[in-house]
């Protein structure tokens, strides 16, 4: 039996995406389609090969129940681009028009291309912004109270 090389074997915590396609009973490419889009964020190992957190799993069983909700995915797009950053990550107002989320306000701001932060050079994958997709149902609630504070 060869052994794998160091750099090529995977942490127990994380599966690799046939495995993740499967217990979701949907299609590697479909999996490969929600990154395009944006939904969020592969973690590669050195290979390239895609990784997932049990997190990143429950995030995409979230992602299948909200399509299967009839919610599209430029509608789930749409939504993650609503989460507030700039107050979440409390981002100087100043900063805010240089701000490439705030310009491309399709998607949601860890699409970028570097998935790093454009204010604090945080790692999209561990902010506090990012983990808010879970509480995307809450988001109606959270903006309505922001722009209540804001008009009055």
């Amino acid at each position: 039996m060869v052994k794998e090389p160091e750099a090529k074997k995977i942490p127990p915590q994380l599966v690799k995406i046939g495995v993740v396609a499967k217990r979701l009973g949907i299609s590697i490419r479909t999996i490969h389609m929600y990154e395009r889009e944006r939904l969020f964020i592969s973690h590669k190992n050195l290979a390239g090969t895609r990784l997932f957190t049990e997190r990143d799993v429950e995030w995409l069983e979230e992602i299948r129940r909200m399509i299967k909700s009839s919610i599209s995915i430029a509608g789930i797009r749409a939504l993650l681009a609503l989460i507030p950053c700039w107050d979440v990550t409390k981002c100087p107002h100043a900063s805010r028009k240089e701000c490439p989320s705030l310009r491309d306000n399709d998607h949601p701001c860890w699409s970028n291309k570097e998935s790093k932060c454009f204010q604090s050079n945080a790692i999209c994958r561990t902010c506090d912004v990012y983990e808010m997709r879970f509480r995307i149902r809450d988001l109606k609630g959270y903006t309505d109270i922001r722009m209540k504070t804001v008009i009055e």
